[in-house]
């Protein structure tokens, strides 16, 4: 009577694993870890102060407190796609760079730079004109109409200047409107 009743209670719970919730319930589920925060540690290392061949006294852990060695993920993120670590200033940069920067105006700051951005972005907003128009400039308040080339007599102008001698910017583009 009993292996009937096992087998009837096994029966009845074998409709449960198809429920997700039951499943992990019951511990039947795999939970995968985040590849986006699984962190790596850095290797364990011997204090640089210890001599070899003596008895290595290490200090007691303090609890709470970061590994020695450790980056911090954002520190590395940045190491990675910069090069360097983000601490690094103008200041340790060579002499050449150092002038570079000065004549660029990259060491000055501007205190006033996010009012000079919040104008310019107001100002680039009034712009109404589709997006293909404000890529080639087209219909720009005080521009004339748009100039077409006349393709067959810009090609009969490369002609003759190649065989003129001359350089391809050498004479006038011919334009429909002429």
């Amino acid at each position: 009577m009993t292996a009937r009743r096992i087998l009837l209670l096994s029966l009845s719970l074998l409709p449960l694993t198809a429920c997700e919730v039951a499943k992990e319930q019951l511990g039947l589920s795999r939970r995968t870890p985040d590849e986006f925060t699984v962190l790596s540690r850095a290797p364990l290392q011997m204090p640089p102060s210890q001599p070899t061949g003596q008895a290595i006294i290490l200090p007691p852990p303090s609890p709470g407190m970061a590994r020695p060695q450790e980056v911090s993920p954002s520190v590395a993120a940045q190491t990675a796609i910069l090069g360097q670590p983000s601490s690094a200033t103008i200041s340790s940069a060579s002499t050449a760079e150092n002038v570079l920067l000065q004549r660029a105006g990259a060491a000055e700051n501007n205190p006033n730079i996010r009012s000079i951005v919040n104008k310019e972005a107001v100002e680039d907003t009034k712009d109404n004109r589709p997006v293909v128009q404000r890529i080639m400039s087209i219909g720009k308040k005080g521009d004339g109409p748009a100039t077409i080339v006349d393709a067959p007599g810009e090609l009969k102008r490369l002609k003759d200047n190649k065989q003129a001698g001359k350089t391809v910017d050498q004479g006038d583009t011919p334009t429909l409107d002429d």
